[in-house]
């Protein structure tokens, strides 16, 4: 550690540096922390570093690409000056003293730019491409982010810059099959990056392309000075250039257009994305489209398995004419496969007149007028709504598939503002807990006077803030449960938190330590954001088919038929619907009383509160 007047945080990302981590290490030893990002490496370099530094905050991320990995790491840092070097880079100890002595100086500049002096077989390169390079090394994190190319990504600087004197060395290749093997990492990537833009390939790109960066690089820039080094990496920069068109050729020549369509509620449209997630692992080239009604957009938003969301308008349901149009504009994708997961009359029409050689969709008696391969559903297994949509998916590969719990992704930026806008009202070093004070409707809400005991049971075993859930309609029954609190409960609740739409929503509940309450889409949003839920089913709701993550102590469920399974016997909790409101009044607190504290202790000991006593908490809005 340094006697820095600013301190700095070093940051790394790395896949298997054995050889020159231990160099990167020492050489950062002026920053006062380390932080390592590391790929899942292979080789011995996770071991170097926590048996040899355990001072290096050391982490493992999958690498996705360059840009999201650095960003990701950004946001590990501790310091707003950061230093971001290769593990195959050198400072020099007058470049040490130069980025040190710069940042001390409290400089206008947000960022600082380091030249570059390349090594290979242990020599410098001379007079060529390479020793011109630039790269911001040093820079504040406050003001700069990386870009979201694949490869050669672009920081993005919101400020001044400018370039430090001392170059730094850069040994980025041992020997020539080391620099091959990286260059066609970068091909790799490349491709990816052309063909996320819809780049095809032609003659030029095998021959003419590959000619001149050999050309450039051998001649142009005179790299035949470094004899036979120089004209051992022109071969291979030519030979890089041409290996990213066969990527991609390779990649164009797998790729499919998939539609999948659910046209429901959000918690089938989250739920169906595991279709998504599967077909794009499963088929990586492939373009992924998912149709959805417009209002449940929000929770697909940013899944990098979904190239495009489209969204299904009322409109279409209001005008045939509409409806027509919208039909032409899905055949004229000429799709190669369509799932359908919504499986209704209208979907069934979609995939219809989409052209598609493989139409897939559930087993009913008027199916066979749409799909030309159905699936039945299997009932009797537990968590039914991701089986059938795996059972759908697995039409489509001929394969199983594990099942996995659907993601929402929310952007960074989401994520401060989120807790930007909490911190105005909350404390945000309490737990904040969000209730599903209500259902969609009566039928499936917990009575409010029972509704009211369980929040007040919440407010007397754990100190924490509670955020009612409710949509504007409810809001006056949302006030009777409130006013059915006891008045130290109703201290803790904050009932007037609005938010903007439903992105802020989601990014308000991915900061909440718990959402406790009714069944419903903020159950499915929250776990699909890893937020612990204690779930309250309707009486004639199937636990079974939606209960989908079985971690008894993240995410507790309940039924009326776990604890009066004779009312049941073996009818389907649908048989019991109009029965509803009357059976709700069998499910009551003290049956479930034990569960919720276990619940709650599990939340106190997850949630990074500090011990000590804070300041009482009082409302920010009166009713």
């Amino acid at each position: 550690m340094s006697g820095n007047n600013t301190k700095i945080s070093a940051l790394a990302i790395i896949y298997n540096e054995e050889h020159n981590i231990r160099e990167y290490l020492n050489n950062m030893a002026f920053a006062d922390e380390i932080v390592v990002v590391d790929s899942y490496s292979t080789d011995s370099t996770p071991t170097i570093i926590k048996e040899e530094y355990p001072h290096v905050r050391f982490y493992q991320r999958a690498f996705d690409d360059f840009s999201s990995q650095r960003n990701y790491t950004l946001e590990l840092a501790t310091y707003d000056w950061v230093t971001f070097f290769d593990a195959d880079e050198r400072v020099t100890e007058k470049g040490i003293r130069e980025i040190v002595d710069t940042i001390n100086s409290n400089p206008e500049e947000v960022a600082l730019w380091v030249k570059r002096v390349f090594y290979y077989q242990g020599k410098p390169l001379v007079n060529n491409n390479f020793n011109e390079d630039r790269t911001a090394r040093v820079f504040r994190k406050s003001k700069c982010r990386y870009s979201d190319k694949l490869v050669h990504e672009k920081l993005t600087i919101d400020g001044k810059s400018k370039v430090l004197k001392h170059a730094i060395e850069h040994y980025s290749f041992i020997n020539k099959k080391d620099f091959l093997k990286k260059r066609l990492q970068y091909s790799k990537l490349k491709a990816r990056e052309f063909y996320n833009e819809g780049v095809t390939t032609n003659i030029f790109h095998f021959t003419v392309r590959p000619g001149f960066r050999f050309f450039k690089y051998y001649i142009l820039k005179f790299g035949f000075v470094n004899g036979r080094r120089g004209y051992e990496i022109a071969r291979i920069l030519g030979y890089h250039v041409y290996m990213r068109y066969v990527y991609l050729r390779e990649m164009n020549a797998k790729r499919k257009k998939i539609l999948v369509i659910q046209q429901k509620m959000i918690g089938d449209v989250l739920a169906s994305t595991s279709i998504c997630n599967t077909l794009k692992n499963e088929y990586e080239c492939s373009r992924i489209d998912y149709l959805v009604n417009t209002f449940t957009t929000p929770v697909v938003e940013n899944n990098p398995n979904i190239d495009n969301i489209i969204p299904f308008e009322d409109e279409y349901r209001d005008s045939k004419l509409k409806f027509f149009k919208f039909l032409r504009c899905i055949r004229k994708t000429n799709y190669d496969i369509v799932v359908d997961a919504y499986a209704k009359w209208e979907s069934g029409i979609i995939t219809s007149c989409s052209g598609a050689k493989s139409k897939i969709g559930y087993k009913k008696w008027y199916t066979s007028f749409f799909y030309n391969k159905t699936v039945e559903p299997d009932k009797t297994v537990s968590g039914s709504a991701l089986y059938h949509r795996m059972q759908l998916a697995e039409a489509v590969t001929g394969k199983k598939h594990p099942i996995v719990y659907p993601k929402i992704y929310l952007t960074n930026e989401e994520q401060q503002e989120a807790r930007n806008k909490m911190n105005e009202q909350l404390d945000l070093q309490l737990p904040v807990i969000m209730i599903s004070v209500l259902g969609s409707n009566d039928i499936k809400s917990l009575p409010a006077a029972e509704m009211a005991r369980v929040i007040d049971k919440i407010s007397s075993t754990c100190n924490a803030q509670l955020l009612f859930n409710y949509i504007p309609l409810q809001t006056e029954k949302a006030k009777e449960i409130y006013n059915l609190c006891q008045p130290k409960t109703q201290d803790k609740i904050f009932f007037d938190f609005y938010f903007n739409d439903l992105r802020a929503f989601l990014a308000v509940l991915g900061q909440c330590s718990a959402l406790i309450g009714n069944e419903g889409g903020a159950v499915n949003m929250a776990k699909a954001l890893n937020v612990p839920t204690f779930t309250i089913f309707s009486p004639w709701i199937n636990k079974n088919s939606w209960n989908m993550l079985t971690d008894e102590d993240k995410h507790k469920a309940l039924h009326l038929r776990d604890y009066f399974p004779e009312i049941y016997g073996e009818k389907h909790p649908k048989e019991f619907k109009d029965q509803s409101l009357e059976l709700y009044k069998k499910l009551t607190l003290n049956l479930f009383e034990k569960d919720l504290e276990v619940f709650l202790a599990y939340v106190m000991q997850q949630t990074e509160t500090k011990t000590t006593s804070h300041p009482s908490l009082s409302r920010k809005e009166s009713i």
